[in-house]
């Protein structure tokens, strides 16, 4: 992918470049404001969804590594689970590190309990304009589970300027793939004179499957398709205020889990999951009513967003259930399905007040209510054949929660080049949790009721940036914030007698930067180094009986980031950008996880170095069409998977370095791109191996191979 549509935080928007050599200007709302990206005190990274189209980057695991600082995980489907500066303890670490928003609107789940441990949602570049990755804690702005930094997913406005629309065309192969891959997309956008507008998106995309179940002798078993839409509509109701109204959806269906296992050869990939195992229906559903106006100098902004998450999976979980399956039925499958339902309303309401002309104020309350259900199975099943010979368990966990905040931010103009920035955010958040088990293992048929267990939360966050700008394009920065993430009740803990409650965890992040545009506008750089202090972790217990949550034990994370874009001459786009971290434990892992973790030991799934090249140079062939041919590699180090019981051997993910290349022709309403992804079919690791929940491990993506035609018009 192009450096200037995707990672560096100078970022401009898709891979093309101008017959100038200036690069473009990137507008971003990182602090609830539009702001250029060179005036924001806070490392972002702009991810331009035209450019992923483009080049066949649909997912996350597929430009992930073009972010500095974002870590990726995957789980049984290979969806995204991230982490950010490497501030996760991996599976069963407590509740989510990294926030989500869509359009300012928070989604998914708080809870550990609720589908948290579900996967990012993916969703297709069609749906939105752009990414922003907000690296280190954004509790006061943000809220909770912002701790290691926050995902924003901005969609397309409608626009009440002209008619216009976008229709786009894919088609790719994947290296041993099983038969071809396609997406088509359309967007339309309609101004109904000049108030109102609505725009509407609708795409499908068919992800060929390259991994060979030698079990049911199925080809391609990780086969995926997906589809949705989106609408939004813009009423300009007065000069004063302006409404935009949003619905998204995607459903991503997958035949098949992408695990690999190594030892059935390195010259394709193969699994020996059961047979009938790995299917999963995701739908992701996010619908937002946004108000902004004027009252006399007073800017408010009121978002009310309303948001579902479904999924219904199967899969092989031999690895970690197989021993009940052999204790009760004498066979060693095992097979656990799922049906997770998260249902989360919030409001918010703020607003950004001028005390004088030095001094902002922004003043802010919020609220959400999510109610989650969790219907979870184990099954015995025969391996070979996939039938179920009866359940070892069947469980049920209805969740709540709800969370109530205030949060102010006050920024005074100290000189005319000089800008202090301070806030904070006082939350308050209330859960319930029960469950009811129905074993049959150790002897049963017998139940465990876990009588609903309420439990409340307060937690303050805060933030003090000191800005300096050297000029209208170049400014430094030091910032001190702090994230949370709520406690919440304990599973089982009246059954089990253990304590019901377990306490938020917390960051504080210390940081220094420095940012702006060079040499007229050629060259945009931002870098920063910075310190996370992480305390009170959320660590699982596993004790007879079940497993607990609890907080102990306190690691850092240190690091340096940078990435630099540049026009070197006409026509050129130069992006480099890089990061080294150190996440480790500063304390050892209490005693009762029974997971080994030593002061020094690293984080889970962070490399310590990672990076990113990328080159693209656009030419003249003649007016108007114009030629580009452009590469960008990849470099991600190694990475550790998450804390082992004794003797506490960790699975250790080599590093690898993933090579994509591009070339085509533009025009001004036309688009042919020819790309390659991964052209050298590096086996690079996400996960999987020693204590994996699913067998063998789960690779980047093969060589991938495709052809996009988009017009606009």
């Amino acid at each position: 992918m192009s450096f200037e549509g995707a990672h560096a935080a100078p970022a401009a928007d898709g891979a093309a470049t101008d017959q100038g050599t200036a690069l473009e200007e990137v507008v971003v709302t990182a602090q609830k404001r539009e702001e250029r990206l060179q005036d924001v005190p806070v490392p972002v990274t702009v991810v331009s969804a035209q450019s992923l189209l483009e080049q066949g980057q649909e997912r996350l695991q597929d430009y992930y590594a073009t972010v500095p600082g974002l870590n990726l995980t995957t789980d049984s489907r290979g969806s995204a689970q991230l982490a950010i500066r490497g501030i996760t303890t991996g599976v069963g670490g407590g509740n989510p590190t990294v926030a989500v928003t869509v359009d300012d609107v928070p989604y998914g789940s708080s809870s550990t309990y609720g589908g948290s441990t579900q996967p990012v949602p993916d969703l297709d570049p069609s749906e939105i304009a752009r990414v922003e990755v907000l690296r280190g804690p954004q509790g006061t702005l943000y809220g909770a589970s912002s701790i290691g930094g926050l995902i924003k997913y901005v969609t397309v406005d409608p626009s009440t300027s002209a008619l216009g629309g976008h229709l786009q065309a894919d088609v790719n192969g994947v290296q041993n793939g099983e038969g071809a891959g396609y997406g088509v997309r359309g967007a339309v956008n309609i101004p109904a004179g000049d108030s109102v507008a609505v725009r509407a998106s609708a795409f499908v995309r068919h992800d060929p499957g390259y991994v060979d179940n030698v079990v049911s002798d199925t080809l391609g078993i990780n086969t995926v398709n997906a589809y949705g839409g989106h609408l939004a509509a813009l009423w300009k109701i007065s000069d004063a205020f302006t409404l935009k109204l949003g619905a998204l959806f995607q459903e991503t269906k997958g035949d098949g889990s992408p695990n690999a296992d190594p030892t059935l050869g390195l010259d394709k990939l193969r699994q020996s999951n059961i047979p009938g195992t790995g299917h999963f229906d995701i739908k992701n559903q996010a619908y937002s009513a946004t108000l902004t106006g004027r009252i006399g100098p007073v800017d408010i902004t009121s978002v009310t967003g309303y948001n579902i998450f479904r999924l219904v999976e199967n899969g092989d979980y031999t690895p970690v259930l197989g021993v009940y399956s052999e204790s009760g039925f004498g066979v060693s499958g095992a097979v656990l399905t799922q049906d997770v339902n998260t249902d989360k309303f919030s409001q918010e309401l703020r607003a950004n007040i001028p005390v004088t002309e030095k001094v902002q104020w922004l003043l802010g309350a919020f609220y959400t209510h999510e109610d989650s259900h969790v219907n979870q199975n184990w099954y015995a099943a025969e391996p070979a054949t996939g039938d179920i010979l009866g359940y070892t368990l069947l469980g049920a966990w209805p969740t709540t929660y709800q969370e109530y905040a205030l949060f102010t931010d006050f920024t005074v103009h100290l000189t005319d080049r000089l800008e202090l920035q301070v806030g904070g955010r006082e939350s308050k958040n209330k859960q319930t949790y029960s469950e009811v088990d129905h074993f049959n293992i150790g002897g049963g048929p017998f139940d465990v009721v876990q009588p609903e267990v309420s439990t409340e939360d307060n937690s303050f966050t805060y933030l003090a940036t000191l800005q300096y700008k050297f000029s209208a394009d170049l400014m430094s920065y030091a910032r001190v914030s702090s994230g949370y993430r709520p406690g919440g009740p304990n599973q089982d803990c009246i059954a089990f007698s253990q304590p019901c409650h377990f306490g938020p965890d917390r960051t504080q992040n210390y940081e220094l930067g420095m940012k702006g545009d060079l040499a007229d506008h050629q060259l945009s750089f931002d870098a920063s180094v910075y310190h996370i202090d992480w305390r009170e972790i959320q660590l699982q217990l596993i004790l007879a009986g079940g497993a607990f949550y609890t907080n102990g034990s306190r690691a850092k994370s240190d690091g340096v980031e940078i990435a630099f874009q540049a026009r070197p001459w006409n026509g050129m786009t130069l992006g480099v950008s890089g990061a080294w971290n150190n996440a480790v434990l500063t304390e050892p892992l209490l005693p009762g996880t029974q997971l080994i973790g030593n002061t020094g030991d690293r984080l889970p799934n962070s490399a310590r170095w990672s990076g990113n090249l990328s080159l693209d140079q656009e030419f003249p062939i003649s007016s108007p069409a114009r030629g580009f041919v452009g590469g960008d590699v990849s470099y991600v180090g190694d990475r550790l998977s998450f804390f082992m019981p004794s003797p506490g051997i960790r699975q250790t993910f080599p590093s690898y370095a993933q090579l994509n290349l591009r070339t085509g022709i533009r025009t001004d309403t036309w688009n042919v791109t020819v790309y390659g992804n991964n052209v050298t079919n590096k086996r690079g690791v996400l996960s999987g191996g020693l204590g994996a929940f699913f067998p063998g491990f789960i690779y980047i993506q093969p060589l991938t191979i495709g052809l996009t035609l988009s017009r606009s018009f």
